[in-house]
């Protein structure tokens, strides 16, 4: 991945060929289209805190969302799935429950547990009761056995089975999180913007229930806002980093803090490998040592739950930007496999300018190290999606231009899954076309990486 490159871009909206060195190179492989994106002005499908909307397991890709009913504010949930690598998607169509709130907020996240093949879903939140339903035992763990519909999977639940009273309300951004040895967590907050707690939940696939690890993450009159809750790929390490927020407004964001866990979101230590919390007894707070790796101010334009993610030597990514010196960037921050964070303006011209509350982006990493990063271009009217690569050997500030497309208007989502389980080397990204009803579509781009 280290030679010169030649990036063929074949669809419409993409801008001719492109040449560089030393950057990761990707042929845009396909283009597949899911449904009608619904009617009116909030991205239902397509928020950067989805854990996960597309998702692989076993050689079949799954991917969830809302399809427009052809009346306002009524929407269905839908779960697709294909056979990779470029198997039809097949779809299922929940018609016993609507949504109806014009919110970006209440988005969906896809969980699958490997020790029973059962599918989680979760839907429809923003500080209202737990919305949970779930396949029955099988269906992804043999998934050619099964005519795929809606008739797999059970009603809609109030409470995660086995797992009490909760908290399951007012509840917001659920997400799940696959970890080794068949574990499956669940982690949403419970409260409100700028008051709100973290709790996180583990699944028993031998008697398909779920048991309470407990609030990991307290808020003081603020709550903790999440680039991500991710494993390490090579180990059971639990890595979290966030932004606090003060109130309901953005511009209260502050920091960047760090904790990270090795059974499971039990018990929590510093960047410094301190412990300092226990789930449920003493959970992290914001004046908890040695968790802040940079201090950042309030007003200083960072955003919450921009990404995160983990690459296969330990490394912690945390893309954001930021307004220092004038003027908004795109940053970097990472940690090495020392526990050393660097913090990086990424160099990015021709990616627009970030804004104080523009689309947020995503990162990857591939085996060798290098980061991905998908950014939405915030211009206004840009509606535009540009994807960077950037290597270890250039300290991760090598950044080049690995592909522009218009005709998106989407904080994209990515099958992390897919790039790391599957093998063929293909990252596939979850968008929302740009413009309006009934011609904007949800679609799904595979991009194959070269060598």
């Amino acid at each position: 991945m280290r030679a010169s490159i030649l990036i063929r871009l074949c669809v419409a909206g993409i801008v001719g060929m492109v040449q560089f060195v030393n950057a990761i190179s990707i042929t845009k492989a396909a283009t597949s289209v899911l449904g009608v994106d619904p009617e009116g002005p909030a991205r239902l499908n397509g928020g950067s805190f989805q854990q996960d909307a597309i998702t692989t397991y076993r050689g079949w890709q799954y991917v969830a969302f809302y399809n427009a009913t052809g009346t306002y504010a009524r929407h269905n949930v839908v779960i697709s799935r294909r056979q990779l690598p470029s198997g039809a998607w097949q779809h299922a169509r929940f018609t016993d429950y609507t949504q109806t709130t014009i919110d970006g907020h209440n988005t969906i996240s896809i969980g699958i547990s490997s020790g029973d093949g059962r599918i989680h879903l979760s839907y429809d939140h923003h500080d209202v009761p737990l919305n949970y339903r779930v396949s029955q035992a099988g269906i992804a763990n043999n998934p050619g056995s099964y005519t795929w519909s809606t008739a797999l999977f059970g009603t809609t639940l109030h409470a995660l089975p086995g797992a009490g009273s909760g908290p399951w309300t007012p509840l917001t951004y659920p997400r799940f999180e696959r970890a080794s040895g068949n574990a499956l967590l669940m982690e949403f907050r419970i409260g409100a913007s700028g008051s709100g707690d973290s709790y996180i939940y583990l699944y028993n696939p031998s008697t398909g229930t779920w048991s309470s690890i407990g609030r990991y993450l307290q808020g003081n009159n603020n709550n903790a806002y999440l680039n991500g809750l991710d494993f390490s790929p090579t180990s059971n390490r639990l890595h979290a980093a966030w932004t606090w927020r003060e109130t309901p407004d953005v511009v209260t964001n502050h920091d960047l803090a760090y904790a990270y866990s090795d059974d499971l979101g039990r018990t929590w230590r510093n960047n410094a490998g301190g412990s300092i919390a226990t789930a449920g007894s003493s959970p992290i707070r914001p004046s908890t040592s040695g968790i802040t790796v940079f201090t950042i101010p309030q007003n200083s334009g960072i955003l919450n739950q921009e990404a995160q993610t983990v690459d296969s030597q330990g490394r912690v990514h945390v893309l954001n930007r930021e307004s220092r010196d004038g003027g908004f960037k795109w940053y970097h921050y990472w940690r090495n496999t020392n526990g050393v964070w660097t913090r990086n303006a990424m160099s990015l011209s021709g990616a627009g300018t970030p804004t104080a509350t523009g689309l947020r982006g995503k990162l990857i990493t591939v085996a060798n190290g290098d980061l991905i990063a998908i950014l939405p271009n915030n211009d206004s009217g840009a509606a535009e999606l540009t994807l960077w690569g950037a290597t270890p050997e250039g300290q991760y500030r090598d950044w080049k231009l690995l592909w522009r497309q218009t005709g998106v208007d989407t904080e994209p989502l990515l099958d992390r899954y897919r790039l790391l389980e599957q093998g063929d080397n293909v990252l596939s990204v979850f968008c929302r076309g740009s413009g309006g009803y009934p011609n904007r579509r949800d679609v799904v781009v595979d991009f194959t990486l070269g060598a």
